[in-house]
């Protein structure tokens, strides 16, 4: 329990450094957040009433204070671009987000460990080269040129999948069909190269859990050979858990690229925006909320690892003494 609160407060310590170095590098950054320099209309007496109000008045390290104190009560200012709570502004672009990214999850994890199991069964097949060669390699190319690529051949030469957005516009409303095409392509840009190291580890573990010695013995006792490749591939899922709290920091990474390539209406795309726009308590609040999930999600793997194989429990310090 005392490991877990560590790793938790080491994790709010990270998020908080994070923040503090945004918020330095966007104070440093020429320009008026507000837009005013470029606005002759506005008197003296308007321009210091607008910074009043969004506390533009106040010393740096006081606006940065006040910005985490309000944020620890759920209140992450008002929103300079959207003239709205920054709190609305990012739940209306959370689901989005959070569509993308469980869809690349899942798609990650089913061809991972799809592609693993035929690899580890026939070494020589087709399926051992995409786990040793092209997943690989689709793991080392940039999110953000990876799009690129993908929307010049299935939206632009073949024409089969669209290019952008969320929905066609001329769809009213939410159309199931619709959303799937458009899901499609920046799904597969982000999960194809997650599925990578989940089909590289979950391969290695079945390889072994198939040359294991509770394995070889019941083959020698004339126990069938798909009952024995069952048992293996549940034996070998396990590892596979652990796995699951480590593809949400990578995913979340890849997602916030992928959004503004496809210019899809999430979290990525609208920190892109904001930071266009100079709209500090937006960009920091969409941080926070970045940094929020990257830190969860690692101590969520720890969990995991820790609740799957002992060894780690007691070598991290998290068994009972």
């Amino acid at each position: 329990m005392m490991s877990i609160l560590k790793r938790l407060g080491s994790g709010v310590i990270t998020v908080i450094l994070v923040v503090l170095l945004a918020f330095l590098l966007l104070e440093a950054i020429p320009g008026d957040p507000l837009g005013m320099g470029d606005d002759p209309t506005l008197s003296l007496e308007d321009r210091a009433h607008l910074e009043e109000i969004y506390g533009l008045d106040q010393p740096l390290m006081q606006r940065f204070t006040g910005f985490v104190s309000h944020a620890l009560r759920g209140d992450l200012g008002i929103s300079l671009r959207y003239h709205r709570p920054v709190s609305r502004v990012l739940l209306e672009a959370l689901w989005p987000t959070m569509l993308l990214g469980l869809s690349a999850i899942f798609v990650a994890f089913l061809v991972g460990v799809s592609m693993g199991t035929a690899a580890a069964l026939r070494p020589g097949s087709v399926a051992a080269f995409f786990v040793h060669r092209v997943l690989p390699a689709l793991d080392a190319l940039p999110p953000f040129w990876l799009g690129l690529v993908a929307i010049w051949v299935f939206s632009w030469k073949l024409g089969v999948l669209p290019a952008s957005h969320m929905h066609s516009a001329n769809f009213v409303g939410l159309h199931p069909l619709d959303l799937l095409l458009h899901l499609l392509l920046p799904c597969l840009v982000v999960g194809l190269p997650g599925a990578a190291p989940i089909a590289r580890h979950h391969a290695t573990s079945l390889l072994g859990t198939l040359h294991s010695a509770p394995i070889r013995m019941a083959r020698g006792l004339g126990v069938d050979e798909t009952r024995l490749t069952l048992r293996a591939t549940r034996a070998a899922l396990h590892p596979i858990i652990t796995l699951l709290g480590l593809a949400l920091p990578i995913t979340v990474g890849g997602v916030v690229v992928v959004e503004v390539v496809f210019s899809w209406p999430g979290i990525g795309r609208l920190q892109q925006e904001a930071l266009l726009a100079r709209d500090l308590p937006l960009v920091l609040g969409g941080l926070l909320l970045i940094a929020t999930a990257v830190v969860l999600g690692t101590l969520i793997a720890d969990l995991l690892s820790a609740a799957v194989d002992p060894r780690w429990r007691t070598s991290s310090g998290m068994s009972r003494r």
